[in-house]
């Protein structure tokens, strides 16, 4: 029986109960609505249901940012897009943080909408808020935080409201994160948003994950192995992890923190000595985050074709709608930045498909701005000739 670091660790003292700070709460405390205790088993019947009710509220609030980005035409496209999008409704039948997070994100999208069109500091702490609670959603997502602080003080209003409002979204942000960092730091050993992950994935990403390199492979291999190996010499014993609830936690925490040295210090040496091989597994893996038809099990033969396809064209015209979002200005601008900066720093670690699938209500109101302006020039072609 191992652990996520691949340690053999006996069953009884996998079992034992330990003080966890490898999932921040926000998933976990909307499981326990529903009275949720055993994710592996039992039945989810009512999470699921409550998960299909928090998509169809997440289209509701992309439908209404988007109405205040681009109109009301370009704001129903996006919401048909979503509503029948094939990729994004999986993960509503799973236990899994992706329809949560995704209501969230949209959440804190519309509140940053509101905070940037309206200059009121009630709107700038909303979207400090619910950033911070994306980000214990998803740690991922605590990159959120600090582009909506920096957002309020670039906004063009007199310099004292600009601090009011970032004082105001970083002290809401606090109020949410400070618990948890406190948390992390009493039993993992330092204050982290996760005491595993970061430098595991950032080594498979400096080992060389990319085009026709797999994670798996990646992992598989026998330099990624070597240095889970080394970690392991940090485990403490079965009579201390039986003993102490949080050994096994603190132990998580330093293994990734070693992880992380290791991963930087072989990013840098690859940088000197293959500059090209690390640029081109970068850009692979910022492409990769964005393929949805790669992230589950798809039909074979002519579906599964028409299904790539599909993501294809759609990978075009959500980039065309960026960059059309971005000329416009405005709170859309600010939502390029944020998915631009996600894929920055993910395609720097490890990616999965399915890392995106929050954010893919976004992607598809890019889509919906982009086939909105082909569909605009169209017109405007017909009425010059005639």
């Amino acid at each position: 029986w191992y652990d996520i670091t691949g340690a053999r660790i006996d069953r009884a003292v996998w079992n034992a109960p330990e003080r966890q700070a490898f999932r921040p709460p926000g998933y976990p405390l909307y499981l326990a609505l529903f009275g949720e205790r055993d994710v592996f088993g039992g039945d989810h019947t009512v999470a699921l249901v409550g998960q299909a009710v928090v998509f169809g509220v997440g289209a509701l609030l992309l439908m209404l940012t988007v109405r205040r980005w681009w109109g009301e035409g370009v704001a129903l496209l996006a919401g048909l897009l979503y509503a029948v999008d094939p990729w994004s409704k999986h993960y509503v039948a799973l236990v899994l943080s992706e329809p949560v997070a995704g209501a969230v994100a949209l959440g804190g999208l519309y509140t940053f909408t509101r905070a940037w069109q309206s200059f009121r500091w009630s709107w700038w702490a909303a979207a400090g808020m619910l950033a911070a609670s994306l980000s214990l959603v998803r740690a991922v997502f605590v990159l959120a935080v600090p582009l909506v602080v920096a957002a309020a003080l670039l906004q063009r209003v007199p310099p004292r409201k600009r601090w009011l409002h970032g004082t105001c979204a970083a002290g809401a942000a606090a109020a949410l994160l400070v618990p948890w960092l406190t948390r992390t730091d009493s039993v993992a050993g330092r204050a982290t948003m996760a005491n595993w992950g970061e430098g595991y994935n950032l080594l498979l990403a400096a080992a060389g994950e990319g085009y026709r390199r797999p994670a798996e492979e990646v992992d598989a291999g026998a330099e990624v192995q070597s240095q889970l190996d080394r970690v392991h010499r940090l485990l403490p014993s079965e009579d201390d992890l039986l003993r102490d609830p949080e050994a096994h936690t603190r132990y998580l925490a330093k293994a990734d923190a070693e992880l992380q040295g290791e991963a930087l210090a072989l990013y840098g040496d690859r940088l000197e000595t293959e500059p090209e091989s690390v640029a081109g597994e970068f850009a692979y893996r910022a492409w990769f985050l964005w393929t949805a038809h790669k992230d589950w099990f798809q039909p074979e033969g002519a579906p599964r074709v028409a299904l790539r396809a599909l993501d294809w064209v759609a990978l075009v015209l959500a980039s065309a709608g960026a960059a059309f979002a971005f000329a416009r200005g405005g709170a859309g601008r600010g939502a390029v930045v944020f998915l631009g900066a996600y894929s920055l720093v993910l395609a720097t670690h490890h990616v999965e498909a399915r890392f995106a699938m929050p954010l893919r209500g976004v992607f598809l109101a890019f889509v919906a701005l982009a086939l909105a302006a082909a569909a605009a020039r169209l017109r405007r072609n017909r009425t010059e000739q005639e």
